[in-house]
């Protein structure tokens, strides 16, 4: 299902406007899979506070593998057992008119089930604005909690 649903996304302008968020949404709902890494893990979880609470930026967005780029000293959180009330499967079917919309609600019902690590990745979002103005470290000492 996913792999149809990001199909489409190159298929579609309209779904192409919310491709990396449904495959931000899409990887910490499945992060035994997407997100095995620590530097995986904090991409994704980091991509989706940058869609949710900074209007998605591009510098911001562009700027977090750029930060995560080198070894890093980041520990990986643990993985939720709650990912979201919304799945792919509630976004699968929707018209191209109508699916932007319905992959933000999903984006923020996974960002509303990892309201545990939410601090973590505002931090993690700090050091990557730091990091693209260089006044700051990054990630190799220590890009937020621990």
């Amino acid at each position: 299902m996913f792999e149809r649903l990001q199909a489409k996304s190159w298929e579609s302008p309209v779904r192409a406007t919310v491709h990396n968020l449904a495959v931000d949404a899409y990887s910490m709902q499945h992060p035994d899979d997407y997100c095995k890494s620590v530097k995986s893990y904090v991409t994704h979880l980091t991509a989706l506070c940058c869609a949710l609470e900074a209007a998605g930026d591009p510098n911001l967005y562009w700027g977090i593998p750029r930060w995560l780029d080198g070894p890093t000293h980041l520990q990986r959180p643990d993985n939720i057992m709650f990912r979201g009330s919304m799945t792919i499967a509630d976004v699968a079917g929707i018209s191209d008119e109508d699916y932007p919309e319905a992959v933000r609600t999903w984006a923020r019902a996974v960002w509303a089930a990892y309201q545990g690590q939410q601090e973590s990745a505002r931090q993690w979002l700090q050091e990557v604005r730091r990091h693209a103005t260089g006044t700051g470290a990054g990630a190799r000492s220590a890009g937020g909690r621990r």
